[in-house]
């Protein structure tokens, strides 16, 4: 008998595109981007907006539900070690696996639940049982512990092995792997802690260096035009001046943010430009460090960066507005 394939299930499916938030959220993404190309090419503050707009709408979604997926596979994760004890005294009891299946399908394991009925119904289909786990694996891609799970179960089911005695080694490896990871996580929770601490630690610096620098900027412009040793001199100076270097690059830059949220002109504009800058760079990679330290994944430190650029972005602006930096 020919190997069945499983096809996935179908989604609601417009011109070729999986209908679903991401999809939708790029293509918004796209709308606004478009739009501010079209229609405001030559106002670098609302283009520059546009398109900072499309791209928070392009990726944020994307970094919620990849967030959700990991939270849910995790629960899931959490469930399997009780799903096969329930599956191993089942078999205990005389019945096949197919029928051990059946009977845990009836049995409430919380997100894992809708899987394994998903499995039972294919098997009630006629699809043969490894090709089922098989599919169960697949869609839960971003676990390793369920694709050892489910290659353990099909070696054991198609050798012919005891079947329950692996599911309990197996289930009590698990827990034991699981706990382990919920100590380390519990350790680590602590560096987590400390990654936010320097983190607003450094924004602190950045609103104590605005703070003391740009008055002495604004203080010593009329030294800098009589040429006064100890005055400061704007770094974008020599991009006024006929073929500007190539580190006119950063003067832009920073021009144009600065036209993106009124952050003033002139050398003002490049230290603000620059800080604001710098809190976004280390919002993001601190986050991401922390993702690493705490849960393991770089992916996983997405939530991380989100939080911590968003209250560093958000402080600079608010004490700017209320004219305190």
């Amino acid at each position: 008998m020919p190997k069945m394939k499983i096809l996935p299930k179908p989604n609601k499916v417009v011109k070729g595109f999986k209908l679903n938030i991401q999809t939708i959220s790029v293509i918004v993404a796209i709308a606004i981007a478009v739009v501010g190309i079209t229609f405001f090419w030559n106002n670098v503050g609302i283009l520059g907006n546009l398109l900072l707009l499309a791209a928070a709408i392009g990726f944020v979604p994307w970094i919620v539900l990849t967030y959700m997926e990991m939270q849910r596979v995790r629960v899931i994760e959490d469930q399997m070690p009780a799903f096969m004890l329930d599956l191993a005294e089942t078999q205990k009891a005389g019945l096949t696996l197919p029928d051990a299946l059946r009977v845990a399908a009836k049995t409430d394991y919380g997100r894992l639940t809708p899987e394994i009925k998903r499995i039972n119904d294919q098997v009630s289909w006629g699809v043969p049982l490894p090709d089922a786990l098989e599919a169960f694996g697949e869609r839960m891609k971003r676990s390793t512990i369920i694709g050892r799970i489910v290659r353990i179960i099909n070696e054991s089911y198609m050798s012919g092995g005891d079947i329950a005695r692996t599911m309990e080694a197996t289930a009590a490896d698990i827990i034991a792997v699981k706990e382990a990871e919920k100590e380390r996580q519990s350790i680590m929770a602590e560096h987590v802690a400390v990654m936010y601490a320097i983190y607003f630690i450094f924004i602190g610096i950045i609103v104590g260096l605005s703070k003391t620098l740009l008055p002495m900027l604004q203080l010593n412009v009329q030294t800098a035009a009589i040429g006064g040793i100890l005055a400061f001199q704007d770094p974008c100076i020599v991009c006024t001046m006929p073929n500007p270097p190539i580190t006119c690059i950063s003067c832009v830059t920073f021009g144009v943010i600065c036209s993106m949220f009124g952050l003033g002109a002139g050398t003002t504009c490049y230290y603000r430009a620059l800080f604001m800058l710098m809190a976004v760079i280390q919002g993001i990679f601190s986050g991401l460090v922390a993702g690493q330290i705490g849960e393991g994944k770089v992916i996983a430190g997405l939530k991380h960066s989100l939080i911590m650029t968003g209250v560093g972005f958000g402080t600079i602006m608010v004490l700017l507005r209320l004219g305190l930096m």
